[in-house]
């Protein structure tokens, strides 16, 4: 399969990793690959120049964000939640066009320091509004309240996590959801429909807030459930 992900950061890195892994074909896209690749310091998470990452990850292609678009069947958006729709312009909303599109972001305000507050409202997610944006693309909410070293690796000394997702297109979360499990997510919730992208991203925000108050991004969730 081909997998393009908008993103360079840690998020988009681990899921290129991994897809790439697995004998994908795996583009990445970014606004600008010269200035991506003319970075020699650690971004602001501390993690490598996306050239020096790169030379673990040959097999991983860079193109803009239009190129990663037009490369893939499946589209994973790993950008910062305040610049998605942004990129999506950037890439070509028309390129989008009935192709599954996962939605690992998060509606976050950095304005007043950490941790961030939340930028969305009900029935006005993120994951609305990017579906909203790209009507014809079957979106997909997920990923976003984990940390991207499990995301790939879900097994826990603690347990098992739930890996959650919501999306309008049934044919799209199932295929997401096969994915995941081949990974090792013994358990996958289906909270609905797109408008349940809300509440995951309400979700995320315990994750989040704990992150910063205990400086620890290893939590994960589990839905006790019969």
């Amino acid at each position: 399969m081909k997998i393009g992900i908008l993103g360079t950061g840690i998020v988009g890195r681990t899921l290129a990793s991994k897809f790439a892994s697995e004998g994908n074909d795996v583009m990445i896209g970014t606004r600008s690959v010269n200035d991506t690749m003319a970075k020699v310091k650690p971004d602001g998470m501390g993690n490598p120049p996306f050239k020096e990452w790169q030379k673990q990850n040959q097999k991983v292609k860079l193109g803009t964000f239009t190129d990663a678009v037009k490369f893939g069947e499946l589209i994973l958006l790993a950008t910062f939640g305040d610049v998605t729709k942004n990129a999506i312009e950037l890439a070509g909303k028309e390129n989008f066009k009935s192709k599954v599109v996962v939605d690992t972001t998060n509606p976050l305000d950095f304005s007043k320091g950490v941790p961030p507050r939340f930028s969305v409202t009900l029935d006005n997610s993120l994951g609305e509004q990017i579906q909203n944006y790209i009507p014809d693309a079957k979106v997909v909410k997920a990923f976003n309240s984990i940390g991207a070293h499990i995301m790939p690796n879900p097994k826990r000394e603690e347990g098992d996590p739930d890996f959650f997702l919501a999306g309008n297109d049934e044919a799209a979360k199932k295929q997401i959801s096969e994915i995941v499990t081949k990974w090792g997510w013994k358990s996958v919730t289906d909270l609905g429909d797109i408008s349940q992208a809300f509440w995951l991203e309400a979700l995320a925000m315990i994750w989040i807030n704990y992150g910063f108050k205990y400086n620890s991004w290893s939590q994960a969730f589990k839905l006790l459930k019969k």
